[in-house]
């Protein structure tokens, strides 16, 4: 019999951080300690360049990203995830735990979102792709409900029902398509955005931000 399957977004949703965020800091850092001060110095000059709105969100993570394939191991992608830890949502931890069909739908990039879907037993994940991708795109909006399609097509997943939760208008195009929306956290502007393009949110769930 087919089980529910849940759509699970990562920032503000699974964990209550931006974890793009943290994954420059800490890469930033890697490159000090190992004295690549090349890889330092295009990090810090992206961000420069993205502080003063000379490049958009999605250029930047893609020179991040160049960066970070070069420089951090497996072991640091998997010290990186750990630190994650305190900022997952327990409640959405709980029902991950009830052994449905589960995919990890974020726009962060697959080279730690993969080591999260291990870590916390998801049985997909889609993701932004490696800049060795071409063309490269962000999975975001109508990319990120592409590329679920995509995955439950080749992966053959049968499913009782679409179960989404996200933090995020920008997941509109998954909310269209799920049967439910849990909406985690109480953006007016989500909210806004939601009712003006009339979708229909099942639950409305504020769910604690941290780990007690």
């Amino acid at each position: 019999m087919p089980k529910p399957l849940l759509i699970i977004d990562l920032d503000g949703t699974f964990v209550s951080v931006n974890t793009f965020h943290k994954w420059m800091i800490f890469v930033a850092k890697q490159a000090l300690k190992k004295l690549g001060l090349k890889a330092l110095s295009k990090i810090l000059y992206t961000i420069a360049l993205r502080a003063f709105k000379r490049i958009n969100h999605a250029q930047m993570k893609y020179a991040i990203l160049e960066v970070s394939e070069k420089l951090v191991t497996d072991k640091e992608i998997e010290i990186f995830v750990n630190t994650l830890e305190p900022y997952v949502h327990l409640n959405i931890l709980k029902i991950l735990e009830e052994k449905n069909i589960s995919i990890l739908a974020t726009a962060a990039p697959l080279i730690y979102a993969k080591a999260i879907k291990e870590k916390y037993g998801f049985d997909y994940v889609i993701a932004t792709s490696p800049t060795s991708i071409k063309p490269w795109k962000e999975n975001l909006k109508e990319e990120k409900k592409k590329n679920l399609l995509a995955l439950l097509k080749e992966e053959d997943i049968r499913a009782s029902q679409s179960i989404l939760y996200t933090d995020h208008h920008d997941d509109l195009p998954l909310m269209r398509y799920a049967n439910e929306t849990y909406l985690v956290g109480d953006s007016k502007e989500t909210l806004e955005k939601i009712e003006e393009k009339n979708i229909n949110i099942i639950a409305l769930n504020i769910l604690p931000k941290k780990r007690v």
